[in-house]
C-alpha cells in the first residue's frame, strides 16, 4: 500500500508488527480525522475509486476527543459492515469537545469495482495520538486499526 493524498491533508503509513497504522494530517483536527476515514476505506477497498452518490450523517458522542475518534471510525466500520458502505467525501464538523457531526458521500460495495483490502475489525487506542496544530503546523491523528 501507498501513502495517497486526500483534499488538503494526507495520511503516511506508520510501522506496526501486527496491525495497521496511520498517521493522518490536515488543516485542522475536523480534516484530520476525515483524512484518516478516508484511509481505512484506502485500506479496506485496497485503496479503490469510490464514487460519492449517497450521503450518509451521523453524529457521535463521547468523553473525550480520543473517544470521538475511536467513535467516528467504529461507527464507520459498522456502516460498511452492516449496510455494505463504501465511503468517501469526508465532512467532520467537531461540534464540542464531546461530540461531532459527519457527512461522508459513497455507495454501496460492489466487490469488481472496489475489490478486497484488508478486513478492519477495530480500532484501537493503542498508539493513538491527536494533535491540533496551529498556523504553519499541521493538526494529525495517529490510529491504529485491528485486522
Amino acid at each position: 500500500m501507498t501513502d495517497r493524498a486526500e483534499s488538503q491533508g494526507h495520511y503516511e503509513f506508520v510501522e506496526h508488527t501486527a496491525d495497521i497504522a496511520v498517521k493522518a494530517y490536515g488543516e485542522s483536527l475536523e480534516e484530520a480525522f476525515a483524512v484518516a476515514a478516508g484511509a481505512m476505506f484506502d485500506i479496506m477497498t485496497d485503496g479503490s475509486a469510490i464514487s460519492p452518490v449517497e450521503t450518509v450523517e451521523f453524529e457521535v458522542e463521547s468523553v473525550d476527543i480520543e473517544g470521538l475518534l475511536v467513535g467516528f471510525l467504529s461507527d464507520l466500520i459498522v456502516l460498511h459492515e452492516v449496510q455494505d458502505y463504501v465511503l468517501t467525501d469526508f465532512e467532520v464538523t467537531l461540534l464540542d469537545e464531546r461530540r461531532l457531526r459527519v457527512t461522508a458521500r459513497g455507495e454501496t460495495f460492489d466487490d469488481s469495482k472496489h475489490g478486497h483490502g484488508h478486513h478492519i475489525k477495530g480500532v484501537s487506542y493503542h498508539m493513538m495520538e491527536i494533535f491540533e496544530g496551529a498556523g504553519e503546523t499541521p493538526s494529525y491523528v495517529q490510529v491504529l486499526f485491528d485486522v
